[in-house]
């Protein structure tokens, strides 16, 4: 119940930063004279690729996705015959997965600083920006821009 609350909680932290900057830049390509769908479209696919959103994940998830992808690198470098790249359950997509590699990065870059992982996983989350959101064009115009105003310009 609670990862569930939680997850919702991120959710909406996630579709607010986005709106954030999704408005503005609508507004800015309707005052180009872009047509109102055009624009809609080119806002979703800019802020996706130029925002830098927090990670909206919680802490216990973070740690386990970063241990078993750090893991994983340790088993590749040692050439273990039994490294299985399908039994590392971080399934829910391409993007979703290159968001977990980036988080991995940043870990790794504090750790090799002296940091614990545990204490550079709350560093990344607490006071790190992501290079880009992490959702498609698609889930970014049913699920956050519905809700989002339509109107012209003021």
């Amino acid at each position: 119940m609670q990862n569930t609350q939680q997850h919702r909680l991120s959710c909406q932290q996630r579709d607010q930063e986005f709106l954030a900057l999704y408005h503005p830049t609508l507004d800015a390509m309707l005052e180009q004279g872009i047509n109102m769908n055009a624009a809609k479209r080119a806002a979703v696919e800019f802020t996706i690729a130029n925002g830098h959103p927090h990670y909206h994940v919680n802490y216990e998830r973070a740690y386990r996705c970063v241990c078993q992808l750090l893991a994983s690198d340790e088993k590749r470098s040692s050439n273990a015959r039994d490294f299985d790249d399908d039994e590392i359950d971080l399934s829910q997509g391409r993007l979703r997965r290159l968001m977990w590699l980036e988080i991995t990065d940043r870990v790794r870059q504090l750790r090799q600083l002296g940091m614990s992982t545990g204490d550079a996983v709350e560093h990344v989350l607490e006071h790190c920006r992501a290079s880009r959101f992490f959702i498609t064009p698609a889930t970014a115009r049913t699920k956050i821009c519905p809700q989002s105003r339509s109107r012209a310009l003021r």
